[in-house]
């Protein structure tokens, strides 16, 4: 009974969206459909008319021209209808279009409102998983399945209603007649549903191993390691694991449907032979035993269609309050009187960052990556972050600057609690390079000027900014310069190696005016003069800013004012490049190791 209500709710829903996105086009179907669902039995009296003319002419006690009459309206029914039928299908076309695109717009829009530290979560991926899903397939025929039983569920009241002017039993038996047939594909549309959420994170895996194995990305360490056939057979495995639940599913809707469909001829050879008596006893011609058994064979055929589509309105629908479910998360997990209390980041920083006790676990795991961290950070600092792999680098880094905030202790600026700022005017005041950044296949001038798109014309700012960061010589040798389509998954676009496409991820840091600057690994790709390059440059790239550099090689370390280091988890030492040395302890260590290489 919940569930049932929860697909009513749903369907509510989709109704009010699809009303929101395309008034007019939902109206137009509507009638349409309302048409189409009664020309059918307008068509069956029709031809008991025929039939009675026919006979009454073959008895030569009729004329031709009724009989022409009634075939002239039959044969304009039947354009009609076809017309009706095509002008649905094309209105059903801009409906779809039009909620799949309001659909997936909200969708993006939600999506890109959720804290960085949800993409940790795999639940929180499963969830994201379903509601794409579900705009893919179920959203879009969501509306078109509800009109279409509503359309059905019509025609056969239109049935009911003709067939009650013959005999009052035949409307009983027709109605019991329809009963099984709904009650089972509504059972069989909520075991697909079950089934599809439950293998929502083995269909995730499978898709994942396909994209490695379809990928330019991964091709060619799938061909130097061999793991082809490795990654095939993992896909496979889940592939006929899926496979095989959803042939159970078929099997037991197969069982289902079999007994219901011989429960229904059974019912329709009765419902056949009292047609019969009613005919003979009621002194019905034979026009009306023609309109009845077509009443009944059109029944059959229209309840299979209506168990059709109520069966995949059922899954859609609760596929659909995944959708909503997804639509109806708190990004921030705060309430509209807390959002609203927040306040606006305004610089300068003139006091610094502040952190006390900060500690962070990621979602679903036991151990702590952060432990107790304290520390402050000076205005117009350049702070170095270092420490070995898994040491907590980044995940420090995305606290300071408000990625993650399921955190415990603080994290001040000039103050004021970082969980109390408004994380959208935080965020324009920052600019980052990560590590995994970001590879836009569009052209160099969004690559860069995405960094502040409104900017994006200010052409003086975009070569001042590709300049800065070295980006310039990698523009000026493409072919359309700051216009070259970038990519090679696309037609026409240009590959650049990562070292350059670092430079532009660089270039888009450096073109947006913000109060702290976040450069993880911002040299790894780059060849050694490049990187010399940049950090000589660096005292005016971060002139007036607070700049994070997480680094794993320490000589880079020197052009900062202050270094962190991080090991387990937790700060154990901080100071500035020779301090660090004198103490020789987690640093100094790190340093000569990278140093030995090098004599």
């Amino acid at each position: 009974m919940i569930r049932t209500r929860k697909v009513f709710t749903t369907l509510a829903k989709s109704i009010a969206l699809a009303m929101r996105t395309a008034p007019v086009v939902c109206l137009s179907l509507l009638i349409f459909k309302f048409v189409a669902a009664v020309l059918p039995t307008l068509q069956i009296d029709l031809t008991k008319e025929l039939t009675n003319s026919v006979a009454s002419l073959l008895n030569q006690a009729g004329n031709m021209r009724d009989c022409i009459t009634v075939l002239v309206v039959i044969f304009i029914i039947g354009i009609f209808a076809v017309l009706i039928e095509l002008l649905n299908q094309y209105i059903t076309l801009l409906l779809q279009q039009k909620t799949g695109y309001r659909m997936e717009g909200m969708l993006a829009e939600k999506t890109v409102l959720f804290p960085v530290i949800r993409f940790d979560d795999s639940q929180f991926y499963d969830q994201l998983q379903r509601a794409r899903s579900t705009i893919t397939f179920s959203g879009q025929r969501v509306i078109d399945f509800l009109f279409s039983a509503g359309q059905s569920l019509v025609t056969l009241i239109s049935f009911i209603v003709l067939i009650g002017q013959f005999d009052t039993l035949l409307t009983v038996a027709i109605i019991l007649y329809m009963i099984p047939s709904l009650w089972v594909n509504m059972k069989i549309g909520k075991w697909k549903f079950w089934l599809l959420r439950l293998q929502t994170p083995f269909t995730r895996r499978m898709q994942y191993l396909f994209d490695l194995l379809t990928n330019r990305s991964s091709a060619k360490e799938l061909r130097i390691y061999n793991l082809g056939q490795t990654l095939l057979k993992e896909w496979s495995a889940i592939y006929w694991n899926n496979a095989a639940e959803q042939k159970k599913v078929e099997r037991r809707s197969f069982k289902a449907r079999s007994a219901v469909e011989s429960i229904q001829s059974l019912l329709g050879m009765l419902f056949t032979i009292y047609s019969i008596f009613v005919c003979i006893n009621g002194n019905l011609t034979v026009g009306h035993f023609v309109a009845i058994y077509q009443i009944l064979v059109s029944t059959q055929s229209q309840l299979k269609k209506l168990a059709f589509e109520l069966s995949s309105l059922y899954e859609d629908a609760l596929m659909m309050n995944e959708f909503f479910l997804f639509m109806d998360t708190n990004e921030e997990g705060q309430n509209s009187e807390i959002a609203a209390a927040l306040q606006a980041f305004k610089g300068p920083i003139t006091k610094g960052i502040t952190v006390n006790n900060l500690s962070f676990r990621y979602p679903n795991r036991s151990e702590y990556t952060l432990k107790n961290i304290s520390l402050h950070i000076k205005p117009n600092q350049t702070v170095a972050i270092v420490g070995e792999n898994g040491a907590g680098k980044s995940t420090l880094v995305n606290c300071l600057i408000g990625l993650y905030s399921s955190y415990s202790g603080k994290i001040e600026y000039d103050g004021v609690d970082l969980k109390n700022i408004d994380k959208s005017a935080l965020y324009r005041n920052i600019a980052a390079v990560f590590q995994d950044f970001l590879r836009l296949y569009n052209t160099p001038r969004e690559n860069i000027g995405y960094g502040d798109i409104g900017r994006l014309s200010d052409q003086t700012a975009l070569e001042m900014a590709a300049a800065r960061s070295g980006a310039s010589e990698v523009i000026s040798s493409l072919p359309d310069g700051f216009d070259t389509r970038l990519g090679p998954e696309f037609e026409g676009g240009t590959e650049l190696s990562v070292g350059q496409w670092q430079k532009l991820a660089l270039g888009r840091a450096f073109f947006k005016e913000s109060e702290i600057i976040v450069l993880d690994e911002p040299t790894a790709s780059m060849d050694p003069i490049a990187e010399q390059s940049l950090y000589k440059r660096f005292a005016e790239l971060s002139e007036g800013k607070i700049t994070l550099l997480i680094s794993h090689r320490l000589g880079s370390c020197k052009i900062a004012d202050h270094i962190l280091v991080l090991k387990d988890g937790e700060l154990v030492e901080q100071g500035t490049h020779d301090e660090l040395l004198k103490l020789e302890g987690e640093y100094s260590r790190m340093y000569h190791a990278q140093a030995d290489w090098y004599t």
